[in-house]
């Protein structure tokens, strides 16, 4: 990797050293063709004009017209270089556009229907572009309307694993079925409905409460928007803030802080009425008190729905249905809360860790 990374700043080095040597060229020429032009015509009517019966005021208004005319001609120069990058810029975009899709969408896709839906992953393996393989062999199954945790070490593969289930990208090998479907085969307006993911930042476009959670339906009305909110238990929040639902956010939801961010971001995957949610550590960057409301919120959006919570804190494992343990990419463990506890392996221990790190805060 590095010696691909030193390569490609020499070649860089090596193209700009070529357009600078270029431009250092042409724009001196510029400037002396023009001095030399200004010289002539200067010396021609000093020697001459008096017998074509030109006056001082006309040479010098040859002069004036000169230079008006050698001005665009200096500037051709800076343009060319200014096309040559355009052009370089353009190729550029025309490669990216020659990729062929990484997650291409069927013809025919399948749609799937508006209810809780099952999950089944079958010996699912992921690699990135470097080859390193991130997830090895992964085979769970989650009943329809479950609530299922993943749990795990930093780098464990658990992130990934929610990507792969809200088909961000497809596994190398295996498969993930929603519904008893591939998700490659289903058409991907079915999957966008039925399969949302609540990422741990929430992100938000600038704009209003309100235009950022119409992202999550299509021609969704003010009533909808409201719905959503009441729904989660949020009415009163959102009546509490100076222009409600016309609130701005500001760029990334900057002018909110990060809990209520993440409110506006659930309210979004409500409005939407999915039938799998997905939820990427939804409360693992807020305090305690902040995580105690969007738990509330949290369980109100999972009733009747399917869900899959990427945990970094135990506190959600201990509510779930069902855990499942990943440790370097493999799926090693998986039960509930207790029997995992009374097993003592590896959920145990981060169990363990958690609780000592919350006890010395």
């Amino acid at each position: 990797m590095s010696r691909r990374l030193e390569s490609a700043i020499d070649r860089q080095y090596e193209a700009q050293m070529r357009a600078m040597r270029f431009q250092s060229m042409v724009f001196p020429s510029g400037n002396v063709f023009g001095g030399l032009a200004l010289a002539a015509v200067l010396g021609a009517g000093v020697a001459f004009g008096p017998g074509w019966g030109l006056t001082a005021g006309q040479v010098v208004a040859y002069l004036f017209l000169v230079n008006l005319l050698l001005f665009p001609l200096a500037e051709m120069a800076e343009n060319f270089d200014q096309t040559q990058t355009a052009i370089a810029g353009w190729r550029k975009v025309l490669e990216v556009m020659d990729i062929p899709p990484g997650v291409p969408d069927p013809e025919h896709g399948i749609t799937l229907p508006s209810t809780s839906l099952s999950i089944e992953a079958r010996e699912v393996e992921f690699a990135y572009s470097d080859g390193k393989r991130v997830l090895h062999g992964i085979t769970l199954d989650v009943a329809p309307g479950d609530h299922v945790v993943i749990v795990g070490q930093t780098g464990c593969g658990k992130t990934t694993f929610a990507k792969l289930l809200s088909r961000l990208a497809d596994p190398t090998a295996g498969a993930i079925c929603i519904g008893g479907a591939d998700l490659r085969d289903i058409a991907p307006e079915s999957r966008r409905k039925s399969v949302r993911m609540v990422p741990q930042d929430g992100f938000l476009f600038d704009g209003t409460i309100k235009a950022n959670v119409c992202y999550g339906r299509e021609g969704a009305a003010d009533e909808d928007v409201e719905r959503a909110f009441e729904a989660l238990g949020l009415g009163d929040w959102v009546r509490s803030l100076p222009d409600g639902l016309d609130q701005r956010v500001g760029q990334r939801g900057e002018d909110l802080s990060v809990g209520e961010a993440q409110l506006v971001a659930l309210a979004r995957a409500q409005i939407a009425e999915p039938s799998v949610l997905i939820l990427d550590e939804a409360t693992s960057a807020v305090d305690p008190e902040t995580e105690r409301a969007l738990t509330r919120v949290l369980a109100r959006l999972s009733e009747g729905r399917t869900t899959v919570t990427i945990a970094h804190r135990l506190s959600t494992a201990e509510r779930a249905d069902w855990i499942f343990v990943f440790d370097g990419g493999h799926l090693v463990e998986s039960g509930d809360h207790a029997d995992l506890v009374a097993a003592d392996g590896t959920y145990a221990r981060l169990y363990e860790s958690w609780l000592g790190n919350t006890r010395a805060l």
